[in-house]
């Protein structure tokens, strides 16, 4: 099965993964993970209040951090994973944030609001697992109110050669054996790791935001290239 059809399923395998997922997160990426979503609190539009809308939300993890910041109103987070996604309201209802955050099931592609809703979308290390990634950068343009913004984390591939032999050696052999162990998923983790390699990154992801009608756009990396931040406002 190719990686582009095993997209459409894709959920399925988070639901098999669900109950180890935040642990091998944080474990597998020496907790810089937790690192790498706080820089989403350092560029949130200029608004005195924030609705926020997360795509693949999964357990909810970038909605617990977005709620830290006192200007944000209110996060929605979708997934189509279900146990990802009650996985995740226990934690929101553990820290007590049931009265911001709200996850449920719904799909990050077909994007199910009404126009102009929300003023910032943000998409965690899960754009390059949808069926089709234009079409869910379309209905973000179309979801985000007028000044909105998009945020994006993904990983990339590092451009330091140095640095990405020793990427690659733990990305393609290490990550994956342990991942799968782990999880006790045949090939959860080796799919997923395909998924870096195949998606583009940098410029040419880049180009996608461009091309379906955002401003401002720009990227930045973090940990010496392994995932960027791209970023995009509606005008």
């Amino acid at each position: 099965m190719t990686i582009s059809t095993r997209k459409n399923e894709s959920y399925k395998i988070f639901d098999e993964i669900a109950y180890t997922y935040d642990f091998l997160n944080h474990f597998l990426s020496f907790g810089i993970d937790l690192y790498w979503r706080k820089k989403f609190l350092k560029n949130l539009p200029e608004n005195e209040t924030i609705s926020v809308l997360d795509l693949a939300t999964g357990t909810g993890d970038v909605p617990i951090v977005l709620a830290k910041d006192p200007r944000i109103v209110s996060v929605k987070g979708i997934d189509r994973s279900k146990k990802m996604v009650a996985l995740g309201n226990f934690k929101i209802i553990k820290k007590n944030l049931s009265k911001k955050v709200t996850l449920e099931m719904g799909d990050g592609v077909d994007i199910p609001f009404p126009d102009n809703t929300f003023d910032l979308v943000t998409i965690s290390f899960g754009i390059r697992n949808f069926s089709d990634p234009q079409k869910s950068l379309k209905n973000i343009l179309r979801v985000l109110k007028p000044g909105g913004r998009l945020l994006i984390m993904e990983f990339a591939i590092p451009k330091n050669l140095i640095i990405r032999k020793i990427y690659f050696l733990y990305f393609r052999n290490i990550l994956p054996f342990i991942g799968n162990l782990l999880s006790r998923h045949g090939d959860a983790y080796s799919y997923l790791n395909k998924t870096v390699e195949d998606f583009p990154h940098g410029e040419e992801f880049k180009k996608w935001v461009d091309a379906e009608g955002f401003a401002n756009t720009s990227f930045q990396g973090f940990t010496f290239g392994i995932v960027n931040l791209y970023r995009g406002d509606k005008i």
